[in-house]
Order: structure tokens, then sequence, then C-alpha cells
């Protein structure tokens, strides 16, 4: 049974295909699909493999055992995923994932990081939540003003300019989203009512927080949660889920 550790992976992530959004693909998806791929995704090897378990998926994406089935079954057909049936060596049937490594340009995908999920902060969203999230790291920017912006409010000591604005950008805890909520909501594939309560969960579980000045109005996206889940809390949530299986 998944465990989640004290150590939760910081650095660890895959890189998301921003096609899947701007092309529609992942507004088509199943809601189940949408819970599950970014865990599934997470779990790639340099060959392009992944072979999480369901009860794994499950655990992380906070989706019953019954619907994460329903996820993987929706995710057939997905643009870069190809989905196997093989047996393991211990004679149990089990399930490959081959999934594409997006072209190496610039913009053209972002890194999705595994601390969303190993913090047991994607466990705790809504589905529309699941569903938004990606939508608004994709339209989330981080440009001169974000900058500036982003200085003051991380509280950075000195005198920053613009030749320091890379080394800023790798190490950012977050970007900015303006994106309009109609857009938002037609992009993660929810209706614009279900987005305000989607929004309220990603605020809720550490994800987004609201900000507006003279300049900027809208969201901060977090790349990491700022805060994650005690890790006590996370894997008794777990047992209760399987008890019965314990019990058996």
């Amino acid at each position: 049974m998944y465990h989640f550790k004290e150590e939760w992976n910081r650095k660890g992530h895959f890189w998301f295909d921003k096609k899947l959004i701007e092309n529609k693909n992942w507004a088509a998806l199943p809601q189940a699909s949408k819970s599950v791929f970014p865990v599934i995704a997470s779990h790639r090897n340099e060959k392009g493999e992944a072979f999480p378990g369901e009860q794994v998926i499950a655990i992380l994406s906070g989706r019953s055992d019954k619907i994460v089935r329903q996820g993987i079954k929706g995710l057939e057909g997905f643009p870069g995923i190809e989905i196997q049936n093989y047996v393991t060596k211990r004679g149990r049937r089990s399930k490959r994932y081959k999934i594409d490594k997006p072209p190496e340009e610039q913009g053209r995908a972002f890194p999705f990081y595994k601390g969303v999920l190993e913090g047991g902060n994607w466990q705790h969203l809504t589905p529309s939540a699941q569903a938004l999230y990606p939508v608004m790291r994709n339209f989330g920017f981080f440009d001169s003003l974000v900058f500036q912006t982003y200085l003051l409010e991380e509280d950075k000591e000195g005198n920053y300019d613009l030749s320091e604005f890379d080394d800023v950008y790798s190490d950012r805890r977050w970007d900015f989203c303006e994106a309009e909520l109609g857009i938002l909501a037609e992009y993660a594939g929810i209706t614009r009512r279900s987005a305000y309560s989607a929004l309220d969960s990603l605020k809720k579980h550490y994800l987004i927080e609201e900000y507006s000045d003279e300049d900027l109005d809208g969201w901060k996206v977090f790349l990491h949660p700022p805060k994650v889940y005690k890790r006590d809390y996370l894997n008794e949530k777990t047992m209760t889920k399987y008890r019965h299986l314990n019990a058996a």
C-alpha cells in the first residue's frame, strides 16, 4: 500500500504538453481521467514508461478505485499516452503506460511537480479543481512585471534588476494567471459555475492565491504547494479508506 514519506519529492516532475490544453484535448477528457492522468504521468521513467497500480493512483488522486478504473478507460485514445495490459513476473495482471515527452520547444510544456501529489494537495481537490489547475498553469506567465511583484511578495532583499531574471525564474514558487473565468472553464471542460467552486478548492488546498494591485489582477498559481498535509494524517486516511482489505 502506498505510504506518504516524511521527505516528499520537491524536484521531481513531468512535462505537461500545453498542446493538450490548447487543442482542448484536456477539456474533452472525462472528469475521472483528468484526476488520474497527472498521477500516472508523474511515474514516467526515462524510457517513457509508468507502472503505478490502481490503488496508488486512487490514493494520490483521492478518487475511488471504481472512478480510477473509469479514468484509465477514458484515457484510451488521449494523445501522448498508450495503455498496455501485461502479466507481471508474479503472474498478476497489470498495466503499462507509455507516455510521450513533449518536443523540446520553448514554451511548449510546463513542469507538473510531484510535490502537488505527494504533498496530499491533489487528493483533496474537487474533481473540477483537478480539471482547472493544469489550465491555470498553462495560462500562467512570469514576465518582468510579475518578476518585480514576486520580489516584493517573497520579501527578497537587495536591489534586483532584470539581469537576474533567469535565476529568480528558475527557482520561482509561482506564476501569475489573469485568464478570464469563462476561458478557464472552457479549457478545463467544466461549467462556469463549477469554476467558482474549483477556484475555492484550489485556494483551500494551497495551489492558488488571489492577488490584485494596480498592475495585476488574478491569481498566483503555485508550482509547489506552500503548505502540504501532515504525513500521519495522510497515511491514516489511506488506512481508513482500505480498512476493509486489512480486515480480510
